[in-house]
């Protein structure tokens, strides 16, 4: 059997016993995992311990090490207009896969209305979850919902556009910080796009075919993700 991760956020990982969260004990009986099993707990930002489980909540910590060898060379933000209920869950879960820093929901002119706070802590719930399963150690942010004209850029950016026929992602990403914008499922409207081009971001296009904004996401963000030669391990 393969060791179970488990997350557990707001801790100083050290040598020693650790007091696990009810939801990380419970995702270990989930995983049938029994006392004496080894067990890998992560803290969301980089490092990551080894240990044994040694009760049903507590584990007893052996070595924390830093581990950065599989997230990727750049900061990774995607800026996505709010999509429906399992959509969004979709992106979400995908791009935590693929090593995405943050996700800023945005409000555009076409998108669904705004989610409950509740929403956004399943997002981050889902995302927690995500980061267990792909082996990875640093926890996205993902922001709650902003107007699009509150974007502010930090570094590179492109924004997806179906108006734009020529230019596509960049081949190699040139910036340590790189963000992508897609819009919700009806799409940008033009001064929408005006508008992140005066903030610095970039139109670019996926090809001549129509994509779902969450196909559009998650492809946009892995062909980043690519571009930026990817990595450390």
């Amino acid at each position: 059997m393969s060791v179970v991760r488990v997350l557990v956020e707001d801790v100083e990982l050290v040598p020693g016993e650790l007091v696990l969260p009810p939801g990380e004990a419970h995702h270990l009986r989930v995983r049938r995992v029994s006392l004496g099993d080894r067990v890998v707990v992560l803290d969301g930002r980089g490092r990551e311990a080894r240990g044994i489980l040694v009760a049903r909540d507590r584990v007893a910590i052996e070595e924390v090490t830093e581990n950065l060898e599989r997230e990727p060379a750049v900061i990774l933000t995607l800026y996505l207009g709010l999509l429906k209920g399992e959509k969004m869950d979709l992106v979400v879960q995908k791009v935590t896969e693929l090593g995405v820093a943050r996700l800023v929901p945005l409000l555009s002119r076409r998108c669904v209305p705004r989610p409950r706070p509740s929403r956004v802590e399943r997002w981050r719930a889902i995302a927690r979850d995500a980061l267990k399963q792909c082996g990875g150690t640093v926890l996205p942010r993902i922001d709650p919902p902003v107007p699009l004209e509150e974007v502010v850029l930090e570094g590179e950016g492109w924004v997806l556009w179906e108006g734009e026929k020529e230019r596509t992602l960049p081949r190699v990403a040139s910036g340590w910080k790189v963000a992508l914008a897609v819009g919700p499922e009806g799409g940008w409207e033009e001064w929408e796009v005006e508008l992140l081009e005066a903030k610095g971001f970039v139109p670019a296009t996926l090809g001549p075919r129509i994509l779902r904004s969450e196909t559009a996401a998650i492809v946009g963000m892995g062909i980043l993700l690519w571009s930026t030669g990817r990595g450390k391990g």
